[in-house]
């Protein structure tokens, strides 16, 4: 097994319309998973490793070998975050909640917090790492903005078209940015398509974002960030 699939990383702009920003990443441990944040890959600086209360995760799923309904992961109380495997994929969501950019640097406080505010936002963030292709994966695992193959991905080589749709709650998502490594590579049209052409093997790290107005005192906007992870040998 490489070792790219061994530790299956996230280099996580979630945050992408922030100056602040974390990486995720899983790593396996035996049928389990291991979720971590730091800053390990991306070009941010900061600790290594920045551990998170496990209270932001809103929901854990596994579809499991064999199975076409994905199952509510059982989760650890610690850091790194176990999820409980075997899984033929794997997703996690969080709320880490508001955010708030400052002269003086970015906080994790809401507006009405703090003084001299530049902008403030929600951040709501998934993370879903497929191991190998079933039919099911046409399908969302949740409700949460989501990034679905329409065909099997591990059958593509480099050069090749990979076919995504964006959903949220389920339909399709438009207009939502989409970034293959970190590039962004276009928008979602309204029936939440987009192709991408794979540029190399091994790991693949695709991104989408979606922003909304929130009339609130504690940020102007919500920011909903999803990333898919697989491997193409």
């Amino acid at each position: 097994m490489s070792q790219a699939r061994i530790s299956l990383t996230v280099s996580a702009a979630l945050l992408a319309t922030a100056s602040h920003a974390h990486d995720y990443w899983f790593e396996q441990s035996a049928e389990d998973y291991l979720l971590h944040r730091g800053h390990r890959f991306s070009q941010h600086q900061g600790e290594k490793e920045v551990p998170f209360d496990p209270k932001i995760i809103t929901g854990a799923y596994c579809l499991r070998p064999n199975e076409v309904t994905p199952s509510h992961a059982v989760v650890g109380e610690g850091y790194p975050l176990r999820v409980e495997g075997p899984c033929d994929a794997v997703m996690v969501s969080a709320d880490s909640g508001y955010w708030s950019q400052t002269l003086t640097g970015t906080r994790n406080r809401s507006k009405d917090e703090l003084f001299g505010v530049l902008r403030s936002w929600q951040a709501l963030e998934s993370v879903k790492r497929v191991e190998t292709w079933t039919e099911r994966l046409r399908d969302p695992l949740s409700t949460d903005l989501e990034l679905l193959f329409t065909t099997n991905p591990f059958a593509l080589a480099v050069g090749d078209k990979l076919r995504l749709t964006v959903v949220f709650r389920g339909e399709p998502a438009q207009g939502v940015t989409v970034a293959y490594d970190g590039d962004p590579r276009g928008v979602t049209g309204d029936d939440g398509r987009i192709n991408l052409r794979i540029r190399h093997k091994g790991l693949q790290l695709i991104t989408a974002s979606l922003e909304e107005p929130l009339h609130s005192n504690k940020a102007d906007k919500r920011v909903r960030s999803t990333i898919l992870m697989f491997e193409i040998q």
